[in-house]
């Protein structure tokens, strides 16, 4: 769809396939920085490039922040299928980017707990980690 200047119209719903991300983010960071969380979101954006070339930014980020802004304007501007398509890409190769530098295991366990983070409400999550 485009809008009356003929540019297209962004789709709203691609806004929350960023939404995981600042969930891991939030996870990671305190882990490996955020100029490490950025630095393996680009390495993963430069693999899936091929494929997604319209994904990579025109600069790289300097913050988590800076890189949701720039990830949600592209997903918008996206037909929600291709968003998704490389949503999905991103988030694959992320994971095995980082299973590849800390290994599977504690890569599994990171990522559930951001699942578990961006999907409990507090006193379940506190509850949910207390019960490992």
């Amino acid at each position: 769809m485009t809008n009356s200047t003929g540019a297209p119209e962004p789709a709203a719903g691609n806004g929350a396939l960023v939404q995981p991300w600042r969930t891991i983010a939030t996870q990671l960071c305190p882990l490996i920085g955020e100029s490490g969380f950025c630095a393996l979101f680009g390495r993963a954006v430069h693999v899936i490039g091929p494929d997604h070339a319209w994904l990579a930014p025109q600069q790289s980020c300097r913050s988590p922040a800076q890189l949701f802004s720039m990830l949600e304007e592209r997903m918008a501007l996206a037909e929600p299928e291709r968003a998704a398509a490389a949503s999905d890409a991103l988030l694959r190769t992320f994971t095995q980017l980082l299973a590849a530098l800390i290994g599977e295991r504690l890569t599994q366990q990171l990522l559930a707990s951001a699942t578990i983070a961006g999907h409990t409400p507090a006193g379940q999550q506190k509850n949910a980690q207390e019960q490992k």
